[in-house]
């Protein structure tokens, strides 16, 4: 008697709701990937399947071609960071709230500045939380459309920030305006109401941060760092393995970091490590973007943190994606790669037990409040960093400094990680100056050798 295959239907399932063919399955993957999910477990659940399913279903979409997906030589999801860039400001448009005639053109406003989707939505969050706190339409905020003279229209955004800064102080006294400040005021300059240099702290939209150096006694702790390290390393996740520990010895800003070439790292004579900081603008090019090529001598312990990131990772010009072959692709190949870190440590973070953060200051800076503050899950390494080599070095700046990528000892002092009130008061224990002694014309001499 012949064998009858019957398909099981029960599989053409997404999310636990039934699908008609194969392909609906394929375009919820695409979606998912599209949304941020980049692994395969990462990715089942988010539709309700198996990652060995999912790893199937991507097998097949790399053979088809159509879905503009594929995968690298170990598995791992290489998808156009054109169409990805497409995808994401079609899904930013789509959305209802960013329809609005006054929001479109504050989006067209943005794009113009090259500020990339996600961004954007960050920001229209914020102007649409406080549309919804104000009860107006973001239309009357501005008086879009309204004939009346711009110092009216400017009149009118300052008092309707005021009353939205009323409600903010109280509802959120302990945190910071800055982002929600930067929203509103590139809103209103969206619609030509703008503000000379200095004229926002008159109406309390300054740009300058409120409360500079808030976050400089941050890090992760010695056991989060063993517990996220155990984690990535049980999953060989050597990708996001080797981000953190690289990090956690440089200082390296995101970009920096995401942007890492083989060609830029020596281990003989003197281990040397070179990474590209944007943010400090002083006529270097790098993947189209001008900054500064920062010379690093790190530790021997980095030394066998990017010895094992040689071992693990595949053999390729940047540590941490294929080159494409020109400097604008390979500047979106760092960008979706920063955007796949932060997803991922982010996640990380979110699932570590809430007790085990240093404070709880420290975990709402990685992870974000879920309303203002978006989180900065790929800085923390930085503030790390700056926290245990200060207290390695007995708190020596000028050193930690040249080794994180701080121009000076300033930023860092006010910033990342000052000398703490305890040591200051030992050090102070263990010098005697007796000003009736004291020869300063020997001290120089001594100081001068």
């Amino acid at each position: 008697m012949a064998q009858v295959f019957v398909r099981r239907k029960s599989r053409l399932r997404v999310k636990g709701l039934k699908v008609k063919d194969r392909d609906k399955i394929k375009e919820a993957i695409a979606i998912s990937i599209q949304n941020g999910n980049y692994t395969t477990r990462e990715i089942g659940t988010d539709i309700g399947k198996d990652h060995s399913t999912v790893s199937r279903y991507l097998a097949e979409m790399d053979r088809e071609g159509k879905w503009g997906i594929r995968r690298d030589a170990n598995g791992n999801i290489v998808i156009s960071l054109q169409k990805q860039l497409a995808n994401e400001y079609r899904q930013l448009e789509s959305e209802p709230f960013n329809q609005l005639p006054c929001i479109q053109k504050w989006i067209t406003f943005l794009k113009s500045g090259g500020i990339p989707p996600r961004r954007i939505q960050y920001l229209l969050n914020v102007v649409h939380c406080m549309s919804d706190q104000l009860k107006l339409m973001p239309e009357t905020i501005v008086s879009f459309g309204v004939p009346i003279d711009t110092a009216k229209r400017k009149e009118l955004a300052i008092e309707y920030w005021h009353n939205f800064l009323a409600w903010f102080n109280t509802a959120h006294p302990q945190m910071q305006k800055t982002n929600t400040i930067n929203a509103y005021r590139s809103f209103l300059a969206a619609h030509n109401i703008n503000f000379a240099h200095g004229e926002g702290r008159r109406y309390g939209l300054s740009t300058t941060p409120e409360r500079l150096g808030e976050y400089k006694d941050i890090m992760l702790t010695p056991d989060q760092i063993d517990k996220v390290n155990r984690l990535l390393g049980s999953e060989g996740d050597w990708e996001a393995w080797s981000f953190m520990n690289i990090d956690l010895h440089t200082g390296a800003r995101a970009f920096a970091m995401a942007s890492m070439s083989w060609d830029r790292i020596a281990f003989s004579p003197l281990f040397r490590i070179e990474q590209f900081e944007p943010k400090i603008k002083r006529g270097d090019w790098y993947l189209t973007k001008e900054g500064k090529w920062w010379v690093k001598y790190p530790t021997e312990e980095c030394r066998a943190v990017v010895e094992t990131a040689r071992d693990r990772l595949p053999r390729r010009k940047f540590l941490f994606f294929e080159d494409a072959k020109s400097d604008k692709a390979n500047a979106l190949q760092a960008s979706y790669f920063m955007s796949r870190m932060a997803v991922r440590f982010k996640k990380i973070f979110a699932e570590l037990d809430r007790r085990s953060w240093l404070n709880e200051k420290t975990r709402i800076y990685a992870l974000g409040d879920g309303l203002y503050f978006n989180g900065h899950p790929l800085h923390l390494f930085r503030h790390t960093m700056a926290q245990y080599y200060l207290a390695a070095t007995n708190w020596s700046l000028a050193y930690v400094a040249s080794l994180g990528g701080w121009e000076n000892t300033e930023v860092l002092n006010k910033c990342y990680g000052g000398i703490p009130e305890h040591i200051k008061a030992q050090i102070a224990k263990s010098i005697h100056v007796k000003f009736d002694t004291l020869s300063l014309n020997a001290t120089a001499k001594t100081v001068s050798v």
